[in-house]
């Protein structure tokens, strides 16, 4: 694994962000209240005919996610506070959650959120293709092994032809950051069907953001059955943790030397 000093130190300071954050809303009840605040406020625009400005933030917020590369925006926490909320309503309403759980306008509410959230989502990772394109010509007169590994990772999916597709519509399905597969798009010197890869982007995205909506009503199901109170602090931890993941994941991606993976792969297939 190749790791150059900068990239560490990016990455250093965004797990650093997270900690801070983390305890200064568990230690300073004057920063708890302004977070709980803010999600309460993002939280109000569920309700009523606000609904279609729900649906424009998350179209919004995906976007900005999607196409901040290397730089964590934490759009989860807005669809955990939206998916939140529509949940919340529905049992301030009396219903039991056996009955929210089945019934259709629940579920309306929240897939109008994911399909926008994927659609939000898909358009950002164009940034990254565009990205790719002019990375392409700087990695032609440098040396950035950063480069050359993001460029290295999209040859799995790029020596694969026949199983492309399929493997851009399970790196968008997944919880993972699969913005170096677009970059090494447009990296690419092959011949690219950039409709067909964004419709199976979509089509995985609108997977990832039905995760992101629907986890946090799975997390409640699993606290209540534990006992345990659900309330936003318990939720910002599991976001905190979520977003410490996900920078994991990223870190990994970028810093692996994947030219020489498949380098190696290949000779030991070919002996």
């Amino acid at each position: 694994m190749t790791v150059s000093s900068k990239l560490t130190f990016v990455f250093t300071f965004f797990y650093i962000a997270v900690i801070i954050y983390l305890l200064l809303f568990l230690t300073i009840p004057e920063f708890q209240n302004a977070i709980i605040q803010s999600r309460e406020q993002i939280a109000n625009l569920t309700q009523g005919s606000n609904y279609f400005i729900t649906v424009i933030i998350s179209i919004f917020i995906c976007f900005i996610g999607n196409a901040s590369i290397g730089f964590p925006i934490p759009y989860p926490f807005v669809l955990f506070s939206f998916s939140q909320s529509i949940f919340t309503r529905y049992v301030l309403l009396g219903l039991p959650v056996e009955m929210i759980l089945i019934n259709g306008y629940f579920w309306l509410e929240l897939s109008g959120i994911i399909i926008s959230g994927g659609l939000g989502s898909i358009l950002g990772e164009l940034v990254s293709v565009i990205v790719g394109v002019g990375a392409k010509k700087v990695a032609e007169k440098t040396d950035s092994q950063a480069f050359q590994n993001v460029k290295g990772f999209g040859r799995i999916v790029l020596d694969h032809p026949k199983s492309m597709y399929f493997f851009i519509f399970l790196a968008a399905a997944l919880p993972i950051p699969d913005d170096p597969i677009w970059i090494a798009l447009g990296m690419s010197d092959k011949r690219v069907n950039y409709l067909k890869c964004v419709i199976w982007g979509w089509l995985g995205k609108n997977i990832t953001t039905l995760f992101y909506v629907t986890l946090p009503i799975f997390i409640i199901l699993g606290y209540r059955a534990s006992g345990v109170e659900v309330n936003d602090i318990t939720s910002v931890i599991t976001e905190s943790i979520m977003l410490l993941v996900t920078l994991t994941m990223m870190f990994f991606i970028l810093s692996f030397n994947w030219d020489k993976f498949i380098d190696q792969r290949q000779s030991e297939k070919h002996n």
